[in-house]
């Protein structure tokens, strides 16, 4: 979903004021780093030249944010080959325990 950048704070704002600042100081910090690569490239202040260093610095914070998830999760319940080799064998048995239970409950029904 695209949200024009004029909008972003006015929708922080609305979901929280802690929020609005935080999403705030992000959005600084990024428009800070477009305006030095612009100057560093002697690049004009237009939306073509900052489009793109725009969406590549969004993209340098979302990759660090992956790695920091990546530190901190253990694995993510969606991809079974993420998960390590015990909470792989308590996903199998979580899963044998709901078919035995599914079974019971159809036996019951009947």
């Amino acid at each position: 979903m695209y949200v024009d950048p004029r909008l972003v704070n006015y929708i922080a704002m609305w979901a929280s004021p802690k929020y609005c600042i935080a999403v705030g100081k992000i959005m600084d910090s990024i428009d800070k780093k477009v305006h030095e690569k612009l100057d560093e490239e002697e690049l004009e202040d237009t939306v073509e030249n900052a489009k793109p260093l725009f969406e590549e610095e969004v993209r340098k914070m979302h990759e660090k944010q992956i790695e920091h998830e990546r530190e901190i999760c253990s694995g993510y319940r969606d991809s079974p080959y993420e998960l390590d080799q015990w909470e792989q064998e308590d996903l199998k048995r979580e899963f044998r325990e709901y078919e035995l239970a599914k079974i019971s409950l159809e036996a019951a029904e009947k």
